[in-house]
């Protein structure tokens, strides 16, 4: 039974979007990234479904966006709208997490505009700011309320704020199942990086209540396991959404036991504190927890320090595409050298095999981590 909630949360986080149910598609709305309410998508009646890099090609987009600028994730999304694998979708949401995401959204636009994508669904940006401005609360609150307005038009029914709080309530009780499974990382971790890691994301793919006791159930049996022994590492840099990183990274004895993003430890966050106006509640939710290329620098360095007591050692993923994080590298590689942490800097594509020489990247600092455990534990 447990085992196929493992499965079952497996499979969900690595789905794809398909076209073979054509009235269901109807319901999906497709986003760009995991910073836009789920809780809106759900009350009004519809199925929301986040885009994920892999290492597919992609022709059809490969033909307009150029090289080293726009991620996997979202040259996926491109190349599904140009062969029109997303025709029946209800909608495309393109948060404005960072400056790829905005640009592939004018690329959309544009796409309808010259004819390109003529079966293109309509396409929404969702401009969810980030900063501590005085009037960012009130802006963020107005645009999370046209997203609620726009989608409540297309679900089948026009939902109330009481739907809305309720789907609150049922989300948040499975962002309690994820950290449930994620506090079997800390400490002596009983579970690999690469195998929890999409039992975290499948989050963002599934129904709260589902999940909610699929994760309950898979946090069951990890509970019961063994620690693991070998080398904490912590995954830092450009959020990774896959968990082939983690396995390069675990072929070598050691164990990931958290990263920076919002698919593995940061997948469920802290809960949504619903008051008389769930939707500032929930614009200040993911203001606050949505981690991406806008998250302000001193929220990730947070997020990171918090994370180094359990860690002997930190993989800096920092692929071509990266616009955002390689800017903080040079403060996150002092806070490492004050605290004696052992790190190393990857350039590749993580939806690729690693190269010999993030290879031979891996394989010294994993040395240094063992020596430094060595030294610290004897």
């Amino acid at each position: 039974m447990t085992t196929n909630a493992i499965a079952t949360l497996t499979n969900a986080f690595e789905g794809t979007f398909t076209t073979t149910d054509r009235a269901a598609d109807r319901n999906v709305v497709v986003v760009s990234w995991p910073s836009v309410p789920i809780e809106i998508i759900r009350a009004s009646g519809l199925r929301p479904f986040f885009a994920r890099g892999s290492a597919v090609a992609t022709p059809a987009a490969d033909e307009h966006l150029e090289a080293d600028i726009f991620p996997s994730r979202l040259r996926g999304l491109v190349d599904a709208t140009l062969t029109g694998r997303l025709s029946h979708a209800a909608r495309i949401v393109v948060p404005r997490t960072s400056d790829p995401d905005y640009k592939c959204f004018l690329y959309l636009r544009e796409f309808v505009r010259l004819g390109t994508a003529p079966a293109l669904p309509p396409t929404l940006l969702f401009d969810l700011l980030q900063s501590q401005g005085t009037d960012v609360r009130s802006y963020n609150a107005a645009r999370t309320h046209a997203l609620f307005e726009e989608l409540s038009t297309i679900g089948g029914h026009e939902p109330s704020f009481d739907d809305l709080r309720h789907e609150i309530v049922q989300t948040n009780a499975a962002r309690a199942a994820a950290r449930r499974l994620a506090a079997q990382r800390r400490g002596a971790p009983r579970v690999a990086g690469s195998e929890v890691f999409p039992l975290l994301g499948a989050f963002w793919r599934m129904a709260p209540e589902d999940y909610a006791a699929l994760a309950g159930k898979a946090a069951d049996e990890i509970e019961r396991r063994s620690p693991l022994t070998g080398p904490r590492v912590l995954l830092a840099g450009a959020p990774v959404d896959t968990p082939a990183l983690h396995a390069a990274i675990e072929s070598r004895g050691a164990i990931v036991v958290a990263e920076v993003g919002p698919w593995g430890s940061g997948a469920a966050g802290d809960d949504v504190i619903c008051g008389d106006d769930p939707i500032t509640a929930l614009s200040e939710k993911y203001r606050a927890d949505a981690i991406g290329p806008r998250t302000p620098a001193n929220a990730i360095r947070a997020s990171i320090a918090s994370a180094l007591d359990q860690v002997d050692a930190v993989v800096v993923s920092l692929p071509p595409d990266d616009t955002a994080f390689g800017w903080d590298y040079p403060a996150l590689r002092g806070l490492l050298e004050t605290r004696r942490i052992p790190h190393t800097c990857l350039h590749g594509d993580p939806y690729q095999p690693l190269s010999p020489s993030d290879s031979e990247r891996i394989d010294a600092l994993l040395d240094a981590a063992v020596a430094r455990t060595e030294v610290l534990h004897g």
